[in-house]
């Protein structure tokens, strides 16, 4: 059903554990019902836990606020030990092994649930259940029960891993004579190999998808869309846009598959449509972040990430990608593949790029030149081919046959790198194995260098040395 009145909902945050993805959920979609009905939305702990404010951390990056004060199962002893001698006192309880139990009598419990319907459990199947540990701690079902009656909770909205819980929170609040809260279960979250996510160590956190320099803007759509969709298919959704659309009608009881890549290109997707200036400043922070630039940014920073992000920016998908293609281009030098390599083993090759490098380190600027022109005018030189004398330049430069185009590259490199990657490849031709080419490549198929188009190149370097 949609609820329109108002609803309170609450999140139990992990304690002393990192909010991961399927958590991560559970908070968004409670906190969409709760925003979109004009109710609140209750977070709450389990207890005091070391990593609780990397958690209110995560929610806040989420763009999840929370209704009155934090609530910590610890704070509310008194509360519990209360209603355990309420259950004492009606003679439902029994000890066992120094922990307090609910005796369940035999028959079923039926649970309404807005998600999968009405699903009932079997006592014989649940057995009696604990309320109180040997060390006197409330048990989950205890606390839970009490915590949602007392707090006012209308609905619980959590995945189905948290079903039998749910029926023993069910027998606890009616035993105390409370009408236990409305629930709702979403399917789990899985991998590829469809294993649930709660049973895996290395869950996808949001931490993680934060420091990996996910958008999360790009984190909410795809979390949004795990058990739950638009009723017109969209995708894409600002947060306020979210809460105006998100209603129980759409959510399945089915298992939502967390797809890493479906998140990058989700990623990607917000990145293009990030305004000019916030892309800009963001790559800064980023690469200041990872001592990848000074700070203050000098002008002449900004006009290179200005030809950054026209050379990369329509096909990044997170920010820690960026970081790896900086840290490219500032090294000094490139891996060639060595069958590429081979290609480029013959002198006509070696002058041209030597010319390359002569024609680099003689221009005062490196943005804007006329490129088009000038490799194709250096490669006719040699007798090597337009489409050669690129493919020459960019693998000597990248160690790949694609890549932005070169125009935009040479002021990414600036002089220096062009000149000692060109000149890295160049020696480890002359040093490594000299200028005698393979005879076969792969599957022994005849290999041939890059070879000149014209009779002009006769073994001596034309024009003189």
């Amino acid at each position: 059903m949609t609820h329109r009145a108002p609803v309170r909902l609450r999140f139990a945050a992990p304690s002393g554990a990192m909010l991961d993805v399927g958590a991560a959920r559970t908070a968004l979609f409670n906190w969409l019902l709760a925003r979109g009905s004009g109710g609140q939305f209750i977070l709450r702990f389990d207890d005091a836990g070391t990593n609780d404010e990397a958690v209110l951390r995560d929610l806040r990056w989420l763009g999840l606020d929370w209704d009155e004060p934090l609530q910590h199962r610890s704070s509310r002893a008194a509360l519990y030990r209360e209603h355990v001698e309420r259950l004492i006192s009606g003679g439902q309880t029994f000890e066992r092994d120094g922990a307090l139990w609910l005796r369940v009598e035999p028959g079923t419990t039926s649970l309404p649930d807005d998600v999968k319907g009405e699903v009932r459990f079997d006592h014989d199947a649940l057995g009696d259940v604990a309320l109180q540990m040997p060390g006197g701690e409330p048990s989950h079902a205890l606390a839970a029960a009490v915590d949602d009656a007392t707090m006012g909770i209308d609905l619980v909205l959590e995945d189905d891993d948290h079903l039998e819980d749910a029926a023993r929170q069910t027998l606890v609040a009616r035993a105390l004579g409370y009408a236990p809260p409305r629930f709702a279960h979403t399917g789990p979250l899985v991998d590829a190999d469809r294993h649930r996510l709660t049973k895996r160590a290395d869950a996808p956190t949001v931490e993680r998808l934060r420091r990996e320099g996910f958008l999360a803007s790009a984190v909410v759509e795809h979390l949004a869309l795990l058990g739950w969709s638009a009723a017109d298919g969209r995708e894409t959704f600002a947060l306020d846009e979210l809460v105006a659309r998100f209603s129980l009608e759409r959510v399945g009881g089915s298992p939502s598959v967390f797809d890493a890549d479906r998140l990058r290109a989700f990623n990607a997707r917000a990145l293009r449509a990030l305004p000019r200036a916030d892309y800009h400043a963001l790559i800064a922070a980023w690469m200041q972040r990872a001592r990848q630039l000074e700070d203050p940014i000098p002008d002449a920073a900004h006009r290179w990430i200005e030809t950054f992000l026209d050379a990369y920016g329509h096909e990044l998908h997170t920010f820690g990608d960026m970081l790896s293609v900086v840290a490219d281009l500032r090294a000094e030098s490139t891996t060639v593949p060595a069958l590429e390599l081979e290609r480029l083993r013959n002198r006509h090759v070696l002058f041209f790029l030597d010319s390359v490098s002569q024609y680099v380190d003689a221009q005062p600027e490196l943005r804007d030149l006329p490129l088009d022109n000038d490799l194709p005018a250096i490669a006719s030189e040699f007798g090597i081919a337009r489409q050669d004398a690129f493919g020459t330049v960019r693998m000597a430069l990248t160690g790949a046959h694609d890549g932005p185009p070169l125009v935009l590259l040479f002021p990414l490199l600036g002089h220096d790198r062009i000149m000692m990657r060109i000149g890295a490849v160049s020696s480890h031709i002359l040093h490594g194995r000299g200028l005698e080419p393979i005879r076969y490549g792969p599957g022994g198929v005849p290999f041939e260098t890059i070879q000149p188009q014209t009779p002009k190149a006769t073994g001596e370097r034309p024009g003189g040395s």
